[in-house]
């Protein structure tokens, strides 16, 4: 009987191993305060807001309107990543009639679990919902860059843009990159810095930012094993083309 418990015990390990992590999600006050939401084997954490901005001196940044969950259905590419959606207008400006903004810069980390053998290399940021209304000069921008520390920006740096700028007054009309990602070389741990601005002019003009999508596609890290018979390899061509020699 002990070994039918022990058994069925195994079994159930083996099959909660092989479903899916269920999504989680987690507002951006927890993260600020601390918290941490992990995606796959990578984890996100020192979360902070570098900087805000508003034309409209009354107007106050709400965290809680801005709510973080984990995507794991990504493999290696695009991988896993964090979807953030944007609620009660936290992210949407409505023109004076001069310039109307909102400026949001934020930043954290992402690392690869301890055990996960799955470095970071490369990452994306897409729009994934957003409005322009009225167009004539109001949209949608973030500028991100990614480092090996925090602020840095030695790993590339993306920009997506939904945004129109009146052609009639010189501008370039309707700008639609909803997508943008940066390559670089294999690592433990990244530093994501991104810098959201929605702007309006016109009274009559709104903008909004409603939600966008972070992928951090990963690569595999050879086994112990592995990099042991490589080098075996290796030095046994050394020998051999010493004794040739």
């Amino acid at each position: 009987m002990r070994n039918l418990t022990k058994a069925l015990g195994g079994l159930v390990a083996a099959i909660a191993l092989a479903l899916p992590a269920q999504a989680a999600t987690v507002s951006l006050t927890d993260l600020l305060g601390g918290d941490s939401i992990i995606a796959g084997d990578k984890l996100f954490d020192s979360w902070s807001v570098a900087y805000y901005d508003s034309s409209d001196p009354l107007r106050t940044f709400d965290s809680d309107n801005i709510d973080i969950t984990s995507l794991d259905d990504g493999g290696d590419n695009p991988g896993p990543g964090l979807s953030f959606g944007v609620s009660n207008g936290e992210l949407t400006i409505t023109g004076d009639g001069t310039y109307a903004y909102v400026d949001l810069t934020l930043s954290f980390r992402v690392s690869v679990l301890p055990g996960a053998g799955k470095l970071i290399k490369d990452n994306s940021l897409s729009l994934s919902a957003g409005l322009v209304t009225n167009a004539g000069d109001n949209g949608v921008y973030i500028n991100e860059v990614i480092g090996t520390s925090e602020g840095g920006d030695d790993l590339g740096e993306k920009e997506i843009e939904f945004s129109y700028l009146d052609g009639s007054l010189g501008g370039s009309g309707l700008i639609l990159n909803p997508f943008d990602s940066a390559t670089f070389a294999p690592q433990s741990e990244v530093w994501v810095t991104k810098n959201i601005l929605v702007w309006a002019t016109g009274e009559d003009e709104t903008a909004q930012l409603a939600g966008f999508d972070q992928r951090f596609s990963q690569q595999s890290v050879p086994e112990p094993g592995s990099l042991a018979l490589v080098a075996l390899a290796l030095a046994g061509l050394g020998m051999a083309a010493r004794r040739r020699g």
